[in-house]
């Protein structure tokens, strides 16, 4: 498979296709493109990539780096559906690949056997008077970046002979073929993205910002994305934290 391959299938479905050697951040340089169509921006090395909340993705050559920028597809208030469909297709395709199962820890981190292998993040962007869903992500195809507080792994563990490119093309025709649900706005979406969901229904420890933790029910995720949580029979909806358990 080829870059050409990439861009004319993005092309059939109505997404421009660029292709950068080195970047700092697909997210940050995606913001700089033009278009009438919907955008997939591919880096092969980032030098500065973003994770959530402004956290460091470590990104050499390799593995995938990937902005997509959609327009006029979903209403901001269903912005996190785009998300679960984001995550529920890279699980679809990382677990036809390597024949495993992966989860997802909420809220944008996909795994293989409690390891990382792939992080997302979403993006509401404003240019011109018109509104834009950027959802960028980092998937590790021949290496994984080792980190004190978490284990990673990647792709070519697993017995795979797939280089960035080829896993691209397979991950965009998945994306592309189901888009519909999406731009639909399917429950099917939700429904598959909770199956995945690790601690569903378990009692978790959310870590927030200023370092306070709090224990209690992952009880149930929101349609927009926050978690619905359960701590001393008083429910609160939970938008940013970070699960320690």
């Amino acid at each position: 498979m080829s870059l050409d391959g990439i861009k004319s299938l993005l092309l059939k479905n109505k997404f421009d296709f660029y292709f950068l050697n080195e970047v700092d951040s697909t997210m940050s340089k995606i913001k700089n493109l033009t278009s009438k169509k919907h955008i997939c921006l591919m880096a092969n090395k980032q030098n500065k990539g973003i994770g959530r909340r402004g956290a460091k993705w470590i990104s050499p050559k390799g593995n995938v780096y990937i902005s997509l920028l959609l327009k006029n597809i979903l209403g901001l208030e269903s912005h996190f559906l785009n998300t679960a469909y984001t995550s529920n297709i890279i699980c679809d395709v990382i677990e036809k690949i390597c024949n495993v199962e992966t989860k997802i820890k909420w809220p944008n981190d996909i795994t293989i056997k409690d390891k990382k292998i792939c992080g997302i993040i979403s993006e509401i962007y404003n240019k011109n008077n018109e509104i834009f869903i950027i959802t960028g992500f980092g998937i590790n195809i021949i290496s994984s970046p080792e980190v004190n507080d978490y284990e990673t792994t990647y792709i070519n563990k697993y017995d795979i002979n797939i280089d960035n490119i080829a896993f691209v093309y397979s991950l965009m025709e998945e994306y592309l073929t189901n888009l519909n649900l999406l731009k639909n706005n399917s429950n099917i979406i939700m429904k598959k993205y909770k199956l995945r969901l690790k601690f569903l229904k378990e009692n978790i420890k959310l870590k927030f910002d200023d370092n306070n933790i709090k224990e209690g029910i992952f009880y149930d995720l929101n349609y927009d994305g926050s978690i619905k949580f359960k701590s001393n029979s008083v429910f609160q909806n939970i938008y940013n934290a970070r699960i320690v358990k």
